[in-house]
Formats: structure tokens, C-alpha cells, sequence
């Protein structure tokens, strides 16, 4: 989903291939990003325009006033089915559809709040039963929704009360959940507080110190001895983007009724909301808050809105680089107009910190992005092609939208005429921001931060809970600062969120002199040293050199060992292996355990197809089929083993999540990109 929709890519695969052979040289041989860019911008076409035309009529996030009454009914479904969480969803997706001051949105903010009072959510009950007055609410319902209303207060009363009966406590329990979990918030603040005593690094600990070389580059390492647990640095993300999930209409009546990440967290901060509050002129993007709605709409939003069909469109990447250059502005942009254009990697001395906001410290600040990577030499020639069409499609939009004010006169007169002087009838300002977004989107592939929210939840269908626990990935985002920590297959740091806050904690005991260093995806516990090398040469172009893989590298051969089928200890043997274990002794042959291998990797091979089909569940039961038949007679280090638990990974993080009832708890961790 970082990158545009498949049909997209194909479009793009099929242009690349038809370029004639001087003008691909010529693209690949620029060290110019404005001239690569130039260079795709040309080669827009009406084609092409019609192609992305058709591509963005499915992914509309139009208001629909027919899409108001669909998902009323559908969440009086889930309301009666007692399918309490479902049911706010779909009364916010009823919502996000309704006109302000209207009938319908009213019963939709009553219908909510009935909800919420079910939930025992009193005071956002409270807030939506003053939302439904104020948008029109028919006088019909005035008396149950003051009867509501005064229940409700009656219920905080009680909460705060220590002689309320138990009954009445322990339904307004989620509340007391709530304050907890603030305390803890604040307890965590606190710490935070001493994270400003380095000189070098904001919201870092003074235990850390940034370092250069011409090997690691810029790496962080320890100034004294960390103690596991310690707080290194608290970061607030640049920008974030929440992921979508793209779905698409079969016909133009029927709406989506799933639950996604998109509907349960606000898409500015990032935090769990139940009842959020949408965008007065899309559909689409949702806020915890009248706070976050103003900021997101001062910040990016009131560019973005009208290209929302477009972002879903070209990729979280794309709209994550346009959402940089609004958030920096016009101003701070072109003062890096010879960094942006270059491919080359700013030379930086070892005692050279770039400056910042705060007095010379490295900060999350719009330099420190510019100074990212953007690996333009590692890049594959057709995938250099596809950012910069992207980009140019991009920005030929913001052009015809005229929506150009709020990131410095981007806007025309008229359309511009692609197949003649394309780039004069733009504004001069476009000559920067289009090459700025073919930077960032090629610098996301390596520095984009995933932000994954696991979370344990239970269905109170048939009042019969059933618990289970998913895993999504919630945003894509921009964290200049953390981009300092190198990778490491067996890190000494973990990282958790809370909302877009990012922080960093000692996993372990850290000496000092030792390099402080997090997992971009491939763990040593997870994959075998062949598997990681790989991926993350695929994705980051550097040959890992860290400390688990320098003492695996030699001892390759243990990665496809048996083990005992009925012990799961190892084997040892040539023709035929005998089991290590004294009391058990168990014979096995290879080739009957060879024969059985393949069949398994077959096995592995069709859930592989299943999931790039997009058949997800289907390959989710089939890897885990495999990993359960795997560990029965293959090492633990077996290289197959680490390829099925990635690929579950996968298909669950490509699943998303659907929500059913109440949410237990949640957890927040982090992973690269990958």
C-alpha cells in the first residue's frame, strides 16, 4: 500500500518498456533529480491522465448523501446484534457522509451515543448527544435523548463515587481503565523531561552520542553505561499517514461495511478514538478531535482533501512526500533547491552535526529529512521511473486543482499542455516541489518508519466471547532523528508508540563505547543470516556486518538440519540420522526427510501464490499448517521455517483488522519498511 495501486504499476512497467532505448540511457545516466524528473513529466500524456482518471473514480472519497441511510441501517444491525464497537464505526461512516445541520446526520450522532453509552464511553455519549442538538434533532427523540443524557451523568457520578454499588462500578470501569492508563502517560512524561540534556541531539538521552565514519556514516552510540529500560530518545513523527485499505465498489450502491485501522485512530495523531469526527468536505479522513481536525487542515489537509481519491491512488509514499513539503512550506523547501536536485550524498565531516532548530543539535526538522538518503544509484532504473511518474501525476494535479496556495503559487491559470512546454505554463515554484517529491519517495524506501498497533479484542456475538489478537500495520512515518539508528539483527534497543510519539528504550544492558543500534525488519531469532542478508540488501543496498551476523557467518550449515520427528531434537547421520537424544533414539532417513521437505516447500510455494492472488485467509491457514508440520522434523534455525513465519507475517499484516466488539488492550511496537 506504500506504493501505487497495482494497476498503476502495471500502466507504468508497460510505459518503461516502450521508452525508446537513448531516452531510458539518458534517464539513468542523470544525476539531476529535476532533470529525471523533467524527464517523466514529459513523458505525461492524455493517456495517461485518462488511465489515473479511471483508477481514482474507484477509490472515491466524495460524500454521498445515499451512503448516509446504508450504513445508518447497517449499524441498527451490529446496535441490535449487540455488536457495540462495529455499530459506532458504522454510525461514523453514516456521518462522515451527512451534510452539517441536517436531519440525518442528527439521528446518526443520537444513534452514537446510544452506543457509546453501551460501551460506557459517558463522556464522548455526552459529546454526541450535544452534536445531534446542534445538527437538527427532530423533536421525537429530545425525550429519550434527555433521559440519555441525564443517565449519563448519573453514571460519571458514580464512578467517582467509592460507595456506588459494585454493579455500577464495574460498568463504568472502562473509564477508571482510561485514567489509568493516562497516569501511566504522565508517569512516562516525566521520564521524558530529562531528554534534554544532550548537546548534540534533541530529546535524546546525555547517555548517547552521534557519531561518523566512513563505514556506518552517522550511528549512535553509548557516552556511558545504559541500564535496560533507560529512555534514549522521545521523537515526534515529521509527518505520519495512516494506511489505508484499499477497497474498491462493485457497483456505485453498494459501500464497504469493514472495520478498518482508518476507522478506529485518528488520522492525525494517530490515537485511539471511538467516536471520531470527520472532514467536512471528504469522506475520508477522520480526527480524534476539533484540535487535530484544525492542525490537520492548517498543516496538509486543506491540499490533500481534494486529491483523496488521487493519494489512494499513488501510494502512501507519494501522499507521505507531499505531506513533508506541506508540513516544511514552500519557504524552507527551496532553501534546499541544490541538496534536492542532487543524487550525490552530502559529504559530512565527523565533527559536523547538521544544524537544527534548537542551536546546532541534530532535531526532527525539514534538514535533517533533506539530508536523508535517497540512494539513487542503488535504485533500479524502471523503479526511479515509477516515483517520478508518480510525482509528475501528482503534481500535474495539484496544478489542474489549483490547489497550489498553500504550498507557494503552485497554482494555473488554466491546464497545463503537457506536449509543449510543459513545465513553463506552471508556476516556477513547481520546478521545486515535483523534484522534492521524487526525492522524499525515493528516500521512503529506506526510511520510512511502520508504525503496527497489535491489539486483543473479544466478539460478544451470541454472548459467546471469543478472543483473539490481530496485528495491522496503522501508519507510515517520518522520524529523522530515530533514522540515526543504525540495524542490527540482534538490537539493544525496542521501540514502542504512543500516538506519533516514538520512544526508545535500552532492551538490554549497553557498555559504553557499544553502538546503540534497532531491527529494521529481519531478526536473528526470526530468520536465518542467508534470508536477512538478503532482504536487507533488497531494501536498504548494505551487506549487514552486525555482531550475530559476523559469528553465524561460517556455520551456514546447521541451517538445514533436521530434527528428531518425535523428540524435535537434532540428528546426526549421513543416510540415515539417529536421534541426540539418549532416551529416545529415534532413526530417521534423509531421503524420506528430504522427500518430505520438498513437499512442504510445495506447500509453501502455493500459500505463497495464494496470498499475491490476495487470498489471504486462505494462505494465513495454509502457512500456519506449514509452520506446524515444520517444526515437527526441521531445526528450529531451518531456513524454511524463518521463509513461512515471514510470509504469516505478511498475510497478517496485509489482512488489517476488524473489530467486533470491545477493545481489551492494546500494544504498539514498530518495524521498518519492508
Amino acid at each position: 500500500m506504500e506504493h501505487p495501486v497495482q494497476e498503476w504499476q502495471d500502466y507504468v512497467h508497460k510505459k518503461w518498456l516502450q521508452l525508446p532505448s537513448d531516452v531510458k540511457i539518458q534517464f539513468s545516466a542523470s544525476s539531476d533529480l529535476a532533470k529525471s524528473f523533467m524527464m517523466c513529466w514529459s513523458q505525461l500524456q492524455q493517456e495517461e491522465e485518462e488511465v489515473l482518471e479511471k483508477l481514482c473514480s474507484d477509490l472515491s472519497v466524495k460524500k454521498e448523501p445515499h451512503a448516509v441511510l446504508f450504513y445508518k441501517l447497517e449499524g441498527n444491525k451490529r446496535f441490535g446484534r449487540k455488536q457495540y464497537t462495529a455499530a459506532a464505526v458504522l454510525y461514523s461512516k453514516a456521518i462522515s457522509h451527512a451534510s452539517p445541520d441536517n436531519e440525518e446526520m442528527a439521528i446518526c450522532f443520537a444513534n452514537r451515543s446510544a452506543v457509546l453509552f453501551h460501551l460506557a464511553h459517558y463522556s464522548e455519549c455526552l459529546e454526541d448527544i450535544e452534536r445531534a442538538k446542534e445538527h437538527g434533532l427532530p423533536d421525537r427523540l429530545k425525550c429519550k435523548i434527555l433521559k440519555r443524557q441525564t443517565e449519563c451523568f448519573q453514571r460519571l457520578k458514580e464512578s467517582t463515587n467509592p460507595s456506588a454499588s459494585s454493579s455500577k462500578t464495574e460498568s463504568a470501569r472502562p473509564v477508571e481503565n482510561s485514567t489509568a492508563y493516562n497516569t501511566d502517560v504522565l508517569i512516562d512524561k516525566l521520564e521524558l523531561l530529562k531528554l534534554n540534556s544532550n548537546s548534540q541531539l534533541s530529546n535524546a538521552s546525555s547517555s548517547l552520542c552521534l557519531q561518523n565514519s566512513a563505514l556506518k556514516g552517522r550511528y549512535l552510540q553509548a557516552s556511558k553505561d545504559i541500564g535496560q529500560g533507560d529512555i534514549l530518545m522521545w521523537e515526534d513523527a515529521f509527518v505520519s499517514v495512516i494506511i489505508p485499505e484499499r477497497t474498491t465498489r462493485s457497483d456505485k450502491y453498494q459501500w464497504d461495511t469493514s472495520i478498518t485501522s482508518c476507522d478506529l485512530y485518528c488520522h492525525h495523531c494517530l490515537s485511539r478514538v471511538i467516536a471520531p469526527l470527520s472532514c467536512q468536505y471528504c469522506s475520508f479522513a477522520k480526527y480524534c478531535s476539533h484540535e487535530c481536525m484544525s492542525k490537520a487542515w492548517k498543516s496538509y489537509h486543506n491540499v490533500e482533501c481534494s486529491l483523496g481519491e488521487v493519494l489512494l491512488t499513488l501510494g502512501v509514499f507519494c501522499q507521505t512526500a507531499l505531506r513533508v513539503v506541506l508540513v516544511a512550506g514552500i519557504e524552507q523547501v527551496s532553501q534546499h533547491v541544490s541538496q534536492i536536485r542532487s543524487a550525490e550524498p552530502q559529504v559530512i565531516a565527523p565533527s559536523h552535526t547538521i544544524e537544527g532548530k534548537a542551536g546546532g543539535k541534530y532535531c526532527s526538522n525539514y534538514e535533517a529529512i533533506v539530508n536523508l538518503l535517497p540512494h539513487v544509484k542503488h535504485h533500479k532504473d524502471e523503479f526511479k521511473f515509477l516515483c517520478g511518474l508518480t510525482a509528475a501525476a501528482l503534481c500535474k494535479k495539484l496544478c489542474m486543482n489549483k490547489m497550489g496556495e498553500a504550498i507557494g503559487e503552485l497554482s494555473l491559470s488554466e491546464k497545463p499542455n503537457i506536449q509543449e512546454e510543459p513545465m513553463q505554463k506552471c508556476s516556477s515554484k513547481m520546478m521545486v516541489v515535483g523534484p522534492t517529491l521524487f526525492r522524499h519517495m525515493l528516500q521512503l524506501h529506506c526510511n520510512a518508519q511502520a508504525v503496527t498497533v497489535l491489539q486483543q479484542e473479544h466478539d460478544v456475538t451470541d454472548y459467546s466471547p471469543v478472543e483473539s489478537q490481530k496485528s495491522s500495520r496503522l501508519a507510515t512515518a517520518v522520524f529523522p532523528v530515530l533514522s540515526l539508528l543504525n540495524h542490527s539483527c540482534n538490537p539493544n534497543t525496542s521501540i514502542s508508540f504512543q500516538g506519533r510519539f516514538v520512544t526508545v528504550r535500552a532492551s538490554r544492558p549497553i557498555q559504553k563505547g557499544e553502538e546503540v543500534a534497532h531491527c529494521y525488519g529481519p531478526h536473528k531469532s526470526r530468520l536465518p543470516i542467508e534470508e536477512r542478508q538478503k532482504l536487507l540488501m533488497a531494501q536498504y543496498f548494505f551487506t549487514c556486518q552486525c555482531e550475530a551476523c559476523t559469528e553465524e557467518l561460517g556455520s551456514t550449515d546447521k541451517l538445514t538440519d533436521f530434527c528428531c520427528p518425535k523428540c524435535q531434537s537434532p540428528l546426526k547421520g549421513e543416510a540415515e540420522l539417529h536421534c541426540l537424544t539418549v532416551t529416545c533414539l529415534q532413526r530417521s532417513r534423509r531421503d524420506q526427510l528430504l522427500l518430505r521437505l520438498q513437499c512442504l516447500e510445495h506447500t509453501v510455494d502455493i500459500a505463497r501464490e495464494q496470498l499475491q492472488r490476495n487470498h489471504i485467509e486462505k494462505s494465513i491457514i495454509m502457512l500456519k499448517s506449514c509452520l506446524s508440520e515444520g517444526e515437527k522434523f526441521l531445526s528450529p534455525n531451518h531456513i524454511l521455517l524463518g521463509e513461512i513465519s515471514d510470509q504469516l507475517a505478511q498475510a497478517e499484516a496485509s489482512k488489517g483488522t476488524v473489530f467486533h466488539g470491545n477493545v481489551r488492550s492494546e500494544t504498539v511496537c514498530t518495524a521498518k519498511c519492508y
